[in-house]
């Protein structure tokens, strides 16, 4: 797949991580550059940095499309106005930020992932468990990059080969997201399958060389660098993935879609073995603290910033002070006493003086810096995306329990049970509602999701009235339809 790279002027403080092909290799002509033991520690933290360069575009694509919070920035409306439906959105800024440092990372992946059966140790063969190990990990990350691609464009599709085949120098078709996200699943089923192999024990790296363990990035502390450990991320990652394909399959061709009061007709299936996954995953546990308010106090996997020169810093520390919650979600929140709200919200010294009335006057600005970590995937929402699957299977009361255990152990706040009961519609307006302050600018996608999945937007994405273009998805970028001759609608097989 030819990656083309979207254009764009966007305001001060934030610009647009266009992919710059003169900084990389020619990625289709693989002998044109070095591939060596030596080098694959460079590789591989490469590929993971693609992604977090991107991760603040994802962050304002995401929160603004679930109406929770926005950048109220002086110099670009756009990030309220299109991002959270006041204005049609844009093929090619806002409308594209998700798209090409996410594809980068997955081209890198692929790279690592096709040279390492070649490769020797000063003429030695490396073992097939380290190699086994190490293409795992690259499974894993490509399946990551294509869950961001994915969850920014939803029905518009993403660009993908059969069962996420490496990328060539043709076009990859516009894939749909219910064929989507089999393929993600399919990748992790490959990184579980070489992770099996390799053995839970065995270290990321080429034993007898200088790469003898694969430096991972601090915020992957939780799985380290054994295969056992990624293990548990792939558990959790292909549980999020099911669930989202469980209703890919209700939204699909001849499916029931979910109404906002019918539960519609997920795959159970599906929803079974996201239960599965979540709880088999050590990432994940049924017992909570309050400290886990605080999201990088959670167990997870974390994209790692900090002020050092040469690396990144955090990048939505650079817009959090003008980073307002909006009024429809602190309406929902017991702003003074729920202690995920307050964990990242404070009171602005004013309100922001453009866009006015969406705006509340609270901003993200408690808890983050410069070296502040970005969740991938922690704890707190496994217990989100667990309830979802029970709730799918018609298990109310047990999703609404574990709802609850977030708001009173980790909110701090009394017990909604008696007001939760255990029909699917209040189930799920309890679960949605106390989803916003547990994971609003976690940066995972989940609100929004959510209220795809269950036929919500025209009811939740209302933020500008009658005249809301309830906006909850990017557009394939203006680039790529120019590419395929407009032909870019997704295709279900």
């Amino acid at each position: 797949m030819r990656l083309y790279t979207t254009l764009g002027i966007l305001a001060a403080g934030m610009t647009l991580a266009a992919c710059n092909e003169s900084l990389v290799p020619d990625y289709n002509v693989p002998t044109g550059f070095r591939h060596d033991v030596t080098a694959l520690q460079n590789e591989m933290t490469g590929a993971f940095n693609e992604t977090r360069v991107n991760i603040v575009f994802f962050h304002e694509a995401m929160e603004g499309f679930a109406r929770t919070s926005a950048y109220f920035t002086s110099s670009e409306d756009r990030f309220v106005t299109e991002l959270t439906g006041e204005l049609p959105l844009d093929v090619d800024n806002f409308g594209a930020l998700v798209w090409n440092e996410e594809y980068q990372a997955i081209k890198d992946a692929d790279s690592i992932i096709a040279v390492l059966p070649t490769l020797t140790n000063a003429g030695a063969a490396i073992p097939t468990a380290n190699i086994k190990a190490l293409q795992g990990s690259m499974e894993t990350w490509k399946a990551v990059n294509y869950m961001y691609v994915l969850l920014a464009h939803d029905t518009a599709g993403i660009a993908i080969n059969n069962v996420g085949g490496p990328i060539s120098g043709n076009l990859a078709p516009i894939v749909c997201a219910r064929d989507a996200w089999r393929a993600i699943i399919a990748m992790l089923d490959t990184a579980q399958a070489d992770f099996t192999v390799a053995g839970p024990t065995t270290v990321m790296g080429v034993p007898g060389s200088q790469f003898s363990a694969l430096q991972i990035p601090p915020g992957f502390n939780a799985i380290g660098n054994t295969a056992g450990g990624w293990m548990n991320f792939v558990l959790a990652l292909r549980g999020r993935s099911r669930i989202e394909l469980a209703y890919a399959v209700a939204n699909g061709p001849g499916g029931t879609r979910p109404t906002p009061s019918s539960a519609g007709g997920p795959d159970i299936n599906q929803l079974d073995s996201a239960i599965a996954d979540i709880t088999a995953s050590n990432l994940y546990s049924p017992t909570l603290d309050a400290g886990e308010a605080v999201n990088f106090n959670d167990k997870g996997v974390f994209h790692a910033f900090s002020s050092a020169a040469n690396d990144i810093s955090n990048p939505i520390f650079g817009i959090a002070a003008a980073d307002y919650a909006l009024e429809g979600a602190a309406q929902q929140i017991d702003t003074l006493n729920d202690q995920r709200f307050l964990a990242k919200f404070a009171q602005a010294p004013a309100l922001p003086t453009n866009v006015l009335g969406v705006a509340s006057s609270y901003v993200m600005v408690n808890n983050i810096g410069l070296s502040t970590p970005i969740p991938i995937i922690r704890n707190l929402e496994l217990q989100f995306l667990l309830a979802r699957a029970y709730l799918g299977i018609g298990s109310y009361a047990k999703a609404a329990s574990i709802v609850d255990n977030v708001r009173t152990v980790v909110g701090g706040l009394p017990s909604a049970l008696p007001l939760a009961t255990t029909d699917y519609v209040h189930v799920r307006d309890f679960l949605m509602k106390e989803m916003i302050p547990s994971l609003m600018g976690d940066n995972t996608g989940d609100q929004i999701a959510a209220d795809r999945d269950y036929g919500l937007l025209l009811q939740d994405l209302t933020t500008w009235g009658t005249s809301d273009h309830h906006t909850s998805q990017e557009n394939i970028p203006q680039p790529e339809r120019t590419a395929r001759n407009n032909n870019f609608a997704p295709v279900c097989q």
